[in-house]
């Protein structure tokens, strides 16, 4: 990663969408999604009536030349959208669902994909509940290779959220197709090979027709993570991996066994990963991985199910020992 051209992108992308939020008098990503058009269509400005004005226009301009980010690796260009996401974050104020999922949670994801899954044909990964895109972002990034051709798909119901991710997956020149539409409604997308969620926890606000989802609740209204994960395994591939971030709290709630039932009716538990500690800013807060695998012909379930706490990735000895437990747990269990 090269610092100097992630903090000279962040600063582009930072000034000309505090230019275009004052000229336009628009939220900071709209201004973000509208910078990021610009930067893509060769730093030209865009202008509707007569807004932004000539002199902001120029200003713009000026900032637009002083980098191509075309010249920069997709590792800096996506350090330096996580930046200004949290910006974002912190400008519009968004609501906990919407908040980018943190790097070090991403680069942990990517490390228990590559464990897990052997990337011996191209692979389809998807996220259900997008949102601004970050943690496919550093999917992205962590696990592209030459020698991988990974395609992935996101969808998204906020109408802002979904734009947000279709300009600065553009940026990162990332090969992905994004859907606008509830996740619980039928999709048209092809089988996947590796779903992944930061879900977004809480009540899911509309009606269900009866027997719908098997996770739901008979009276009132129904949890939109355990749906959100019932609905990724029914376009899971045979053998297909998940990996859902959940409130570890999840996981000590009567309701969990309904969850835990439905996965392991068409699929396995494979592991629950808890992250560090110091990632949060109380017990409460704490988030946790859920590992699931859909039922086929190369699936077994695991005979111990993977209970591990995950170490700080800048505790490079005791990862690296982590990382080693859990290929010789595989091992022990058969899991290919």
């Amino acid at each position: 990663m090269d610092t100097i051209n992630v903090e000279k992108f962040y600063s582009v992308l930072l000034e000309s969408s505090l230019l275009i939020k004052e000229g336009l008098d628009s939220t900071f990503i709209e201004a973000l999604i509208e910078t990021g058009e610009n930067i893509i269509d060769d730093g030209t400005v865009h202008v509707e009536n007569g807004l932004p004005t000539a002199e902001t226009q120029q200003q713009l301009t000026d900032i637009y030349s002083r980098i191509d980010y075309r010249t920069l690796s997709a590792e800096d260009r996506k350090q330096a959208i996580q930046l200004i996401l949290i910006k974002a974050a912190k400008e519009d104020l968004l609501q906990p669902n919407h908040q980018p999922t943190p790097d070090a949670i991403g680069v942990l994801f990517s490390y228990l994909i590559d464990l897990f899954y052997s990337f011996d044909q191209p692979a389809h990964i998807a996220d259900f509940s997008v949102g601004t895109g970050n943690l496919l972002y550093t999917l992205y990034t962590s696990l592209h290779s030459a020698d991988r051709k990974l395609v992935f798909t996101g969808v998204e119901n906020d109408d802002l959220l979904i734009s947000l991710t279709s300009t600065l997956s553009a940026l990162m020149d990332m090969p992905i197709e994004l859907m606008h539409q509830d996740a619980l409604k039928p999709l048209l997308i092809d089988p996947v090979d590796i779903m992944v969620s930061d879900l977004p926890v809480g009540y899911y606000p509309m009606e269900l027709k009866d027997d719908a989802f098997k996770t739901a609740i008979k009276e009132g209204q129904s949890y939109s993570h355990f749906l959100l994960i019932e609905q990724g395994l029914n376009y899971l591939k045979d053998n297909g991996l998940a990996f859902y971030l959940l409130p570890t709290s999840t996981f000590e709630a009567v309701e969990v066994k309904s969850l835990l039932s439905h996965i392991q009716s068409v699929g396995h538990v494979q592991g629950i990963i808890h992250l560090p500690s110091e990632w949060f800013k109380n017990e409460q807060s704490k988030k946790s991985i859920l590992i699931a695998q859909k039922k086929g012909d190369k699936s077994i379930q695991a005979k111990e199910v993977l209970i591990a706490t995950s170490p700080s990735l800048s505790n490079k000895e005791a990862f690296k020992t982590f990382l080693s437990d859990i290929t010789n747990w595989k091992s022990e269990q058969g899991i290919h």
